[in-house]
């Protein structure tokens, strides 16, 4: 088995990657090659730096990570920015450069004034990192070497292109598992309205990802995860461990 994974975008449901890649871990499952948009580039990048999925959980569960997303409600790029001068990215990204790290990581962001989505494999890792997970609106975007880059996810959530042709057996982990919309699930509401255009966008990019990875994981629970809250790490982070050990078994 030569396997890469796909690491999809969805903020706080991140704990989900962590928990599979935990399960990893603990069973010495190699994974040879990372590919991720934004909560996925972050933690796909990290952990082929040699953060374990244990350490990254213990670090976006401390204090000092709550304390690293800052409110800025009067600039007009963004209503959150995060404090990148701690010893917080140091932890996550121990090795500075995408080229310099073990295994092959890609990461996605999309540059505003070009207008067009990057599939990065080297440059700094920690701004490559920021810009693919910088959500328009709530996060500013990231100046990097006169591009402007916000959250790759919203064009390409499940980022396997630069997977293909490689020789990888290809297992793609989706945040954002399609469900059917319902007056129930999303009622009427303009913030459902939104919800809704917003993901119908995210599904239609799913499309080729989805006609072209090996494997593929989309938990039926995953929506039942807030996108931006701490509370819910824990259980989420377990869903996705108990997934991986169920996706294993049934697989290989």
């Amino acid at each position: 088995m030569n396997l890469a994974i796909v690491l999809g975008g969805g903020a706080a449901r991140g704990a989900y990657h962590l928990g599979f890649l935990h399960f990893c871990d603990e069973n010495k499952i190699e994974i040879s090659a990372f590919s991720g948009a934004s909560i996925g580039a972050i933690i796909g990048a990290s952990y082929a730096s040699g953060v374990s999925a244990k350490e990254q959980f213990k670090i976006f569960s401390s204090k000092e990570a709550r304390k690293n997303l800052k409110l800025n409600y009067f600039k007009n790029t963004g209503l959150i920015r995060i404090n990148t001068e701690t010893k917080l990215t140091d932890e996550l990204f121990p090795i500075k450069k995408l080229e310099d790290i073990p295994k092959p990581v890609w990461v996605n962001a999309y540059d505003l004034k070009e207008k067009k989505l990057h599939y990065f494999n080297s440059g700094d890792t920690v701004k490559l990192c920021l810009g693919s997970s910088a959500l328009r609106v709530l996060f500013p975007p990231i100046e990097y070497e006169n591009m402007s880059l916000i959250d790759g996810g919203y064009f390409d959530n499940l980022p396997l292109k630069p997977l293909e042709n490689k020789g990888y057996d290809i297992l793609s982990i989706d945040l954002f598992a399609k469900k059917k919309f319902t007056k129930t699930n999303l009622g009427k509401s303009i913030y459902s309205k939104i919800k809704r255009a917003i993901l119908s966008q995210l599904y239609e990019n799913h499309k080729y990802t989805l006609s072209h990875t090996n494997y593929y994981l989309g938990s039926e629970y995953i929506t039942d995860f807030h996108l931006f809250t701490f509370h819910q790490m824990q259980d989420c982070f377990d869903l996705g461990y108990k997934e991986a050990k169920e996706f294993f078994t049934y697989n290989f």
